[in-house]
């Protein structure tokens, strides 16, 4: 993730052939809130990005970097409008959400059909019987856990993503996730309880972690994720 700090946002500016006409107190004020937010901004646009290359990290590295870039072009091109009795946060947030908006499908298939479709193997091929059981495995399992779920909200409906990362993927209250999206509190909340509904429908009939009968376990999914660069042990150390 490439932070542009302090300054150098005004090179960006340049380069896109925006007018530095703001007084510079307002050119100072909009360097602090960028450095303030781009993080938050950056984490937004990670979680909702997909254009059905998922497994791709640096694709997917590089569109958020995007939509993180435009969304504070768009923010200074209306820092003017901008009506400081209101949050910079929420603002930014739903600058970003738009311009994501361009960015973001949803899948027509649980993410293992489309691997398994790319690879032109079967399901069993990939999976690793002889499991090793140390902490290094076990930590990659968590990795492999933690993709796997991101590809399932993938196949959620495009609202129903956008309310599940701003509430449970990054922890926002209800109200200021209905700020962003410009709705009510109780269309934020149907929508999460729907999105929870079908993901407990895309895991319930073969995640050991719903039910520990099912077949799915992450620890055999590391030696496969590890082969195709679904998840890397530099992950697990950051």
């Amino acid at each position: 993730m490439a932070i542009i700090e302090g300054s150098e946002i005004n090179l960006i500016l340049k380069k896109e052939g925006i007018r530095l006409s703001q007084p510079e107190k307002s050119k100072e004020h909009f360097d602090q809130l960028y450095r303030d937010n781009y993080v938050k901004v950056y984490r937004l646009a990670l979680f909702l990005t997909n254009r059905h290359r998922s497994t791709n990290i640096a694709s997917r590295v590089a569109d958020a970097e995007d939509i993180t870039q435009e969304a504070f072009l768009r923010a200074f091109r209306s820092y003017h409008t901008f009506r400081e009795d209101s949050s910079f946060f929420t603002w930014i947030y739903r600058i970003a959400v738009n311009v994501a908006n361009d960015y973001m499908r949803q899948r027509t298939k649980l993410p293992i059909y489309e691997v398994t479709e790319a690879l032109g193997c079967s399901e069993e091929e990939l999976i690793d019987p002889n499991l090793a059981n140390n902490p290094e495995t076990q930590l990659m399992a968590n990795e492999v856990m933690r993709v796997c779920m991101l590809g399932f909200t993938e196949c959620l409906p495009v609202n129903q993503r956008k309310v599940f990362f701003l509430v449970i993927g990054l922890g926002l209250p209800y109200k200021v996730a209905a700020e962003i999206l410009d709705c009510s509190i109780s269309s934020v909340k149907s929508t999460l309880h729907r999105s929870k509904d079908r993901l407990v429908g895309y895991m319930e009939g073969r995640c050991s972690l719903i039910k520990k009968s099912n077949p799915c376990r992450c620890e055999q999914w590391v030696k496969a994720g590890v082969s195709h660069g679904w998840i890397t042990k530099e992950s697990i150390t950051n």
